[in-house]
């Protein structure tokens, strides 16, 4: 991340980067003083957030953006790893950029939002930090203050979340849950649609069309993540890795795991520990 004292005082400050790997969270709290804006980076991925009093689980495209107010506590669960950008104004250079209807105008809490200018702005501030470090201080706060304009505009008109005609909130939850307790089975697409009530040719358009991927698809990213787990853990032989997450043997594993990350599953391990002694029951040889 890079921070931007503002010579008017920290409140006026801007901290803009790049979050690469974002590990998965399972209640993980956080709080900014000022309001955060980010841009998701990656493929698309599962996420339920809790800010303040209010709740939302939704699946996260490429380029979509969310808001964050200021001093909101907010809650995060996720699945997978994450990259995005992401840009925290100070509070005081909020209020500067607000005017004189500071006192009486609050940013909205937007949980995903579509907005080409914002997303302009946060890439260039972003790439401008990246290229000229501390010397793109001036160009990075004009940039923060016209963000925070922006942003305030937004809060003056209906905002929708980014429409994304798919399944219902709680039923994509229910199939996710489904998938992560039924991985090491292989389920198929018909035993998964049963396990929520749809038809399976209705219920395959409607995932894909919520996750960006088919269920096949899917179930093949949270069985990639859940392998490198287990391979950085580390106390895990390779033939229970692969019975974990729906393989019958290890070497259909390992063409899966080497296809997917250019990597066998023991030079992933290597790459991450360095070399090592096998595990066996649990005991190093």
């Amino acid at each position: 991340m890079f921070p931007f004292p503002s010579s008017g005082g920290a409140g006026n400050s801007v901290t803009v980067g790049i979050v690469e790997a974002c590990p998965p969270t399972d209640g993980t709290f956080f709080s900014f003083d000022g309001p955060v804006v980010t841009v998701h980076l990656g493929r698309p991925a599962s996420i339920r957030q809790r800010r303040e009093d209010q709740a939302y689980a939704w699946t996260i495209a490429r380029g979509d953006m969310s808001l964050i107010p200021g001093g909101w506590g907010t809650t995060s669960w996720t699945e997978t790893t994450l990259d995005f950008l992401q840009v925290e104004l100070g509070p005081e250079l909020v209020r500067r950029a607000a005017g004189d209807a500071g006192a009486d105008v609050d940013l909205p809490c937007l949980f995903s939002f579509d907005d080409p200018l914002c997303r302009e702005l946060v890439s260039s501030m972003v790439a401008e930090a990246q290229a000229h470090g501390a010397a793109a201080r001036l160009y990075v706060e004009s940039a923060g203050v016209v963000l925070a304009q922006r942003l305030f505009s937004l809060s003056r008109r209906p905002v929708t979340p980014v429409p994304r005609a798919g399944l219902p909130p709680a039923v994509l939850r229910r199939a996710q849950e489904f998938l992560h307790e039924e991985m090491n089975r292989n389920p198929g697409v018909t035993e998964l649609s049963a396990a929520v009530g749809m038809n399976v040719h209705h219920f395959s358009r409607m995932f894909k069309r919520s996750t960006g991927l088919s269920p096949h698809q899917y179930l093949g990213n949270m069985r990639l993540e859940r392998a490198k787990r287990m391979l950085a853990d580390g106390r895990t032989r390779i033939i229970e890795i692969a019975c974990e997450i729906g393989y019958e043997n290890p070497s259909q594993f390992s063409e899966f795991f080497r296809k997917r990350t250019g990597l066998s599953p023991s030079e992933f391990r290597r790459s991450v520990h360095g070399p090592r002694a096998p595990v066996v029951e649990g005991r190093r040889l």
